[in-house]
C-alpha cells in the first residue's frame, strides 16, 4: 500500500503531532507500506479561491500553482491519507483545512444520491480510499476530540472514502512537560502503524490503549501548576497575579 502523510502543526516535526506523526509512518514502513510525507508549514498552499475551474474548466485540476499539486499528485496514488493536525479551537489547524478545500477539485459538478441517499458530488479522481485522524489534545478528556473527530469523519464521507482509525492522544500539557511519557505512547502509535500498513486497519484495542490519560487527574494539575509557573516566569509576574 502507499500512504499520504500530511502534517498541519505550525511546529512541524518538532512538535507532539509531528512525533506521533513520524512514530506513525515508521510503523508504516515496518508494515511494508510506501509513505510520502508532506510538512505543511514548509509549503505554500493558498486558500481555495471557489473559481469553480476545477469544475467547469479544467477538470480535476486546481487553479492555483502552488504546493498543492504534489500534495494532489501523491493523493492520486495512495491508498491512505494521514491527517496529523493539533486541536485547534475544537478543530484541525487552518493549514489542514486549506488543504482539504483545495481537494475539491477532485470533484465533478455533477450530482447523485449515494447509497445513504444523501446528495453528493461524482469524481473527476479518487482520494485515499482510508483516512486516518492524528490528534494530540491539551486537556486529557477525550470528548475534546469529538469535534474534530465528526469533521474528519465528514470529510472521508465527503470525498467517498472512510475514516479508517483515530489516533488520539489527550493532555499534551502533562507531555510537555515531562516529555518522558511520550515515549510509550509513541511506540504504541508505531504498532498501529505497523498494523496500519499490513491490513488496512488498527484494532480498537490497541487504539484505546494510545488513548488512555498519560497521567492521573491529580498529576495533571500538577504539572499544569509546573506550566503555569514557567508561564508566569516568561511573563514576570509573581505567584497568584493575573
Amino acid at each position: 500500500m502507499k500512504a499520504v502523510s500530511l502534517n498541519g502543526s505550525a511546529r512541524g516535526g518538532g512538535g507532539i503531532t509531528g512525533r506521533l506523526l513520524a512514530s506513525l509512518e515508521a510503523g508504516l514502513g515496518d508494515g511494508g507500506c510506501h509513505v510520502r510525507s508532506f510538512v505543511l508549514r514548509d509549503m505554500e498552499i493558498g486558500h481555495c479561491a471557489s473559481c469553480f475551474s476545477c469544475m467547469h474548466a479544467h477538470p480535476g485540476v486546481c487553479s492555483l500553482a502552488d504546493g498543492m499539486a504534489r500534495i494532489h499528485e501523491a493523493l492520486k496514488s495512495s491508498d491512505i491519507l494521514v491527517a496529523g493536525t493539533p486541536l485547534y479551537t475544537d478543530s484541525m489547524s487552518s493549514r489542514m483545512k486549506a488543504l482539504f478545500d483545495r481537494c475539491i477539485c477532485a470533484m465533478e459538478p455533477f450530482v447523485h444520491r449515494d447509497g445513504r441517499g444523501r446528495f453528493r458530488h461524482s469524481f473527476t479522481w479518487r482520494m485515499p480510499a482510508r483516512f486516518v485522524l492524528v490528534s494530540a489534545c491539551g486537556f486529557p478528556e477525550m470528548e475534546n476530540f469529538a469535534p474534530l473527530s465528526a469533521t474528519l469523519r465528514a470529510q472521508a464521507y465527503n470525498f467517498g472514502s472512510e475514516l479508517a482509525a483515530e489516533i488520539l492522544v489527550p493532555g499534551s500539557i502533562a507531555l510537555q512537560m515531562e516529555p518522558g511519557l511520550l515515549e510509550p505512547r509513541c511506540a504504541l502509535v508505531r504498532e498501529a502503524g505497523r498494523e496500519l500498513g499490513r491490513t488496512g486497519s488498527v484494532p480498537q484495542a490497541l487504539l484505546e490503549r494510545i488513548s488512555r490519560p498519560v497521567v492521573s487527574p491529580e498529576e495533571y494539575l500538577r504539572l499544569c501548576g509546573e506550566y503555569e509557573e514557567w508561564c508566569r516566569r516568561r511573563l514576570g509576574r509573581g505567584r497568584g497575579t493575573r
